[in-house]
């Protein structure tokens, strides 16, 4: 069987040119099925999967949506083209995703690509690929080709962008997506300020048998973590960076986490390691404005961005906010404090070493934490090899214990 591209496109507007990538495509040897999102029209080129198949498997019919019902129409084909392509992919008929549009198309077709794994590719052909494209992305690895012009007029421009896109797809699609797994991945995550531990952690989980994923703890990249463990694809999680949640709190440069931040690996049964790293600070920059309730805080320069150091009440905050979500853990969770500072700006020296603060936190965590999780300390500071040494021997412990 040959490999099938789903391309998603509103045939009433964009006919023409999903008919011409399903001939780029074709090309490739590669087999094109074009699913219809379009509810306004009738579709200009001939669906394999029909509007009505898609708006149904959401529950909804074709006459519900008459009488212009824009936003009702949106849903339900965003819901029910996210279900028929998920379907698609447990039957072994999906091996990659292809979608154009404005606005809506993009936002109809990234909806449908968030709702399937990492690594099967994802393309867009977009108008608004040149904007702020995060609530288009989410945390899935989507590339989001940028039209230039827009989607309207079939001219040779646009039959180049539309074929330079499809051909990339293609060749992503050769590749395979299929991610090896000969060795079980740890995820971390790291950000700026306290990434050395990552750093000095993987060569040690290398010796261990293990790969190290790291995650950009700034706010999509915690998510994203948590995402990547809900699919089942690591062994156990060193969570060395919880900054997130002190920018959450403050609408800081890495805000952006969802409720399920530091809940997943908890609830799936996955050995778990958690470090305050980075709660220590929350960052702002010109374009994230440090609240004026932090005024007169102690600061730390990092480049145009800056870190302001949290205070007794944000700590007893953040331990109240973590323990209640690692309470609900099912598996093994240990949490590792290191008590000569959580970052590169809180150590002896530094702007904001204070450690009589840091200690606020670890006191009001062991009020709240259930007796059967760990609260280890030890006398290093976070970027310290002896730290990362001490994480990699517990969390390689509680895997092997853990292992059926």
């Amino acid at each position: 069987m040959k490999k099938q591209l789903l391309i998603i496109a509103t045939l009433d507007t964009k006919g023409k040119e999903a008919a011409y990538v399903k001939e780029c495509v074709q090309r490739q040897g590669i087999h094109p099925l074009l699913m219809d999102v379009g509810t306004l029209g009738e579709p200009h080129t001939p669906p394999d999967i029909t509007r009505a198949e898609v708006v149904e498997a959401a529950g909804c019919t074709l006459d519900l949506l008459k009488g212009n019902n824009r936003a009702l129409a949106f849903e339900a084909v965003q819901k029910g083209g996210a279900i028929l392509a998920r379907r698609l992919l447990e039957e072994g008929k999906l091996h990659g995703v292809f979608g154009m549009g404005g606005g809506t198309g993009t936002a109809i077709v990234t909806y449908i690509m968030r709702s399937l794994p990492f690594g099967l590719p994802k393309g867009v052909l977009s108008t608004v690929a040149s904007r702020d494209i995060k609530e288009y992305i989410g945390t899935k690895d989507i590339v989001m080709f940028h039209s230039v012009a827009d989607i309207l007029g079939f001219n040779e421009f646009i039959r180049l962008m539309l074929g330079q896109a499809a051909y990339a797809i293609c060749g992503m699609m050769k590749k395979g997506s299929e991610i090896n797994r000969e060795k079980p991945m740890v995820a971390v995550t790291a950000y700026g300020i306290n990434s050395i531990c990552a750093m000095n952690a993987e060569p040690l989980l290398q010796e261990r048998g293990y790969e190290m994923i790291s995650f950009h703890a700034n706010g999509c990249g915690g998510m994203a973590m948590e995402e990547f463990i809900a699919e089942g694809l690591v062994a156990g999680v060193i969570d060395f960076t919880l900054h997130e949640i002190a920018d959450e709190m403050f609408g800081g440069y890495c805000k952006g986490i969802g409720p399920m931040r530091l809940e997943t690996a908890g609830k799936m049964g996955i050995p778990l390691l958690v470090v305050p790293g980075g709660l220590d600070n929350a960052v702002f920059s010109p374009f994230y404005p440090m609240p004026d309730q932090l005024k007169g805080r102690k600061i730390h320069s990092h480049d145009i961005r800056f870190c302001v150091r949290m205070g007794p009440q944000e700590m007893k905050k953040f331990a109240q906010i973590i323990g209640e979500k690692l309470n609900q853990s099912k598996g093994p969770t240990h949490i590792l404090i290191p008590k000569k500072g959580w970052s590169e700006a809180d150590k002896v020296g530094m702007e904001l070493f204070d450690p009589k603060t840091d200690q606020i936190f670890v006191k009001e965590l062991k009020k709240i934490i259930n007796p059967n999780i760990p609260i280890e300390e030890i006398d290093v500071h976070i970027s310290d090899p002896a730290f990362a040494s001490r994480a990699v021997e517990v969390l390689d412990n509680m895997i092997r214990t853990n292992r059926p």
